[in-house]
């Protein structure tokens, strides 16, 4: 099982690991509720090194546009492109982020196969003819997200990093070490993206510690990232990702270029398009505060099940459960007061259901 670079580190300060698609994760540190509080009102940092990543020469481009669904020729210079990557059968394998830095391009995978299979895919496509380097066990990557995260970035880097757009990279120096800094998150919350090299792990990972230690900075696991982006309503490929598979009733259309050339699973999900959609992803939330909502709970009409709970978790912010379901078309809408489990009255909502605070700074005046 592949394990941070950075794990001696993390278990000293207390976290709890589990395990995805053969990569070991850090779930939490001090209790999830305690570091989603912390991402919406100040600061988190996480490791997430879990991720795969790889480096791609200009020359492999045509690889990239086979695996990714996304146009990856198109991607400018210094910006990042959020798409997927899926099966033969046109359902869900990765998400990804395809970043375009200078003569190479830099791949995030977040997976729901392990590395040798992600491998094996890519390898079948020529990427190891292209001279695609996996960056797995040669970087760490670590997200801070938050309230307060733009703050503890110009305070590492200087007031430059505040003109980054959202989904772009810029190579910084920080205590003489090359930083890659994507500019993403998907909390809903000012984020960014640390690829560091393996030497340098621990000491930059302390220093973004410090760094944060006047705005608020917690240590975060996984476990409050799936709150943070679900009613945040960023998709999260290990939760509704998982369950649905398809991409067309998650709405993950917009990842798509439909247009341009043929990628891996592109026939099975043009051949799902062309039949229809007949069910889509709807938030929804207990009409009682109180109310329990489960993952796999059913929902009805009239006493008929018209969805499946696929993701759902207590939020801080509603101080009320919250999920998503997969709902049969004719219901997949906001606004509707339906049938939970024991009679429980459900209601379905527009996502997000609340205004992140990030969306009130404005760098640009900073």
């Amino acid at each position: 099982m592949r394990v941070s670079p950075i794990r001696e580190l993390l278990a000293a300060r207390g976290a709890v690991f589990s395990e995805r698609a053969g990569v070991e994760i850090p779930l939490r540190f001090s209790g999830a509720d305690k570091e989603y509080s912390a991402v919406r009102d100040a600061a988190g940092l996480c490791d997430f090194s879990f991720m795969t990543r790889y480096r791609v020469p200009e020359d492999g481009l045509d690889v990239l546009e086979q695996y990714a669904c996304g146009s990856v020729a198109n991607i400018r210079f210094g910006r990042v492109l959020h798409t997927m990557a899926v099966n033969d059968d046109g359902m869900l394998e990765s998400d990804v982020y395809i970043a375009n830095d200078d003569e190479n391009l830099i791949m995030l995978c977040e997976s729901l196969v392990d590395d040798a299979a992600a491998a094996a895919v890519l390898d079948g496509m020529g990427a190891s003819k292209e001279g695609l380097e996996d960056l797995s066990g040669s970087t760490a990557v670590f997200g801070l997200d938050g309230l307060n995260a733009w703050a503890i970035a110009r305070d590492l880097f200087g007031t430059d990093v505040l003109g980054l757009p959202y989904l772009s990279i810029e190579n910084y120096e920080l205590d003489g070490v090359e930083i890659k800094l994507i500019r993403g998150g998907k909390t809903s919350e000012f984020g960014y993206l640390f690829i560091v090299p393996v030497k340098h792990a621990t000491a930059i990972w302390e220093r973004i510690e410090k760094a944060g230690e006047p705005h608020g900075l917690v240590l975060v696991g996984t476990e409050a990232h799936s709150m943070l982006r679900l009613d945040g309503r960023f998709f999260n490929i290990y939760e509704e990702g998982a369950r649905v598979s398809d991409p067309l009733p998650l709405g993950l259309q917009w990842m798509i270029d439909f247009d341009g050339d043929d990628f891996r699973g592109k026939a099975a999900i043009l051949e799902r398009r062309a039949s229809g959609l007949k069910n889509k992803i709807i938030g929804l939330t207990p009409s009682d505060p109180g109310g329990v909502l489960e993952i796999g709970d059913e929902i009805a009409h009239r006493g008929e099940t018209v969805a499946k709970v696929v993701a759902a978790v207590y939020s801080p912010t509603l101080k009320k459960r919250i999920g998503l379901a997969l709902f049969d078309l004719p219901y997949a809408y906001s606004g509707l007061t339906l049938e939970g489990n024991d009679g429980l009255l459900i209601e379905t909502i527009s996502m997000p259901p609340f205004m992140p605070k990030s969306l009130s700074v404005k760098l640009d005046e900073m």
